[in-house]
């Protein structure tokens, strides 16, 4: 299977094993950390499971990845390691200090990924606070009740904002299902029916800055599972003309929080189709995902829009 990142062999397996020197910091190798590893090693290319892994000292690191934007990708990715279960504890931060020295990398480019991270782990928050508040909870909860489900989603829970609902708002999303077939506004109605999401100034609903994400999904063609996030992040990189690997490292969270115990076929993707939305992002005409709204063209057809944003066909 193709590796999404340009390390060398050698590398990936360096990386693969500060990734583990991170989760192991604490001396708990947590279950959202077991995921997040295995998600990584097919990422990197590299065969065999968490536990095949080996920690390394912050001198091998730097010895196998030489490259400055190699260095600075594999400290990005041992963050979101140190990150997924949390708060970055201080053992995991300690580890990451030394990596950072070890690569030479200033502070700051750690401290401001940090950020990002945080960012996306809000986004990541709303994302799992919809998912179990629709019928599609029900797998977790028929396996381990919702003991289970609270305890493994405890703390993105109890972090998340009490909302009230905003019903001007509300039912201007509701009434895009009343746009003919086809339309921007219908496809919208339709996607979050179809999941029973909460549509934004709904009890419950995400922020609209959420809905614009899902506005991207649709027109780029993409699902919503693991899959079609990766794509979509992949085609916004190639679209903006960046290096897609943090932004891939990092939906990896969104998953790998709420994966289940045993459950593989979830972190299951393919790469050759990652690598081809950056493709198609990078030879798409016009960044509509820096729109800051969408509501000018919600009766618009799609087909009209693609045309109109330059979009390739998949």
């Amino acid at each position: 299977m193709a590796a999404l990142f340009p390390f060398t062999t050698d590398e990936a397996n360096a990386v693969l094993r500060a990734l583990k020197t991170v989760a192991m910091a604490d001396g708990m190798f947590a279950i959202k950390e077991q995921a997040l590893l295995s998600a990584s090693a097919e990422l990197l290319g590299v065969d065999g499971g968490p536990d095949a892994a080996t920690t390394l000292a912050p001198e091998e690191l730097a010895a196998a990845v030489v490259d400055p934007e190699r260095r600075l990708m594999a400290l990005k990715a041992c963050l979101v390691m140190g990150i997924v279960d949390g708060q970055v504890s201080p053992e995991e931060w300690r580890v990451l200090s030394a990596f950072r020295t070890a690569l030479g990398i200033e502070e700051n480019a750690l401290q401001v990924f940090h950020g990002l991270v945080q960012g996306h782990r809000q986004r990541t928050q709303y994302e799992l606070q919809r998912r179990l508040g629709s019928p599609q909870a029900g797998t977790l909860y028929a396996a381990q009740g919702w003991q289970g489900v609270l305890n493994f989603f405890t703390e993105d829970l109890l972090a998340l904002p009490k909302t009230r609902e905003n019903s001007e708002l509300a039912w201007r999303y509701r009434r895009i299902g009343l746009l003919p077939e086809g339309t921007l506004g219908r496809e919208l109605w339709r996607y979050y029916r179809e999941r029973q999401f909460a549509f934004a100034g709904e009890l419950g609903g995400v922020p609209e800055a959420l809905v614009h994400h899902d506005i991207t999904h649709i027109l780029a063609g993409y699902d919503g599972d693991l899959q079609g996030e990766l794509e979509t992040l992949a085609f916004i990189a190639g679209l903006r003309g960046e290096d897609p690997a943090s932004a891939l490292f990092l939906v990896l969270l969104q998953h790998a929080v709420g994966v289940r115990v045993g459950d593989t076929d979830g972190l299951s993707f393919v790469p050759e189709r990652i690598l081809a939305a950056q493709e198609r992002g990078r030879a798409t005409g016009e960044d509509f995902t820096r729109r800051h709204d969408f509501w000018d063209v919600m009766d618009r057809p799609i087909s009209e829009l693609l045309q109109r944003f330059g979009v390739p066909p998949r």
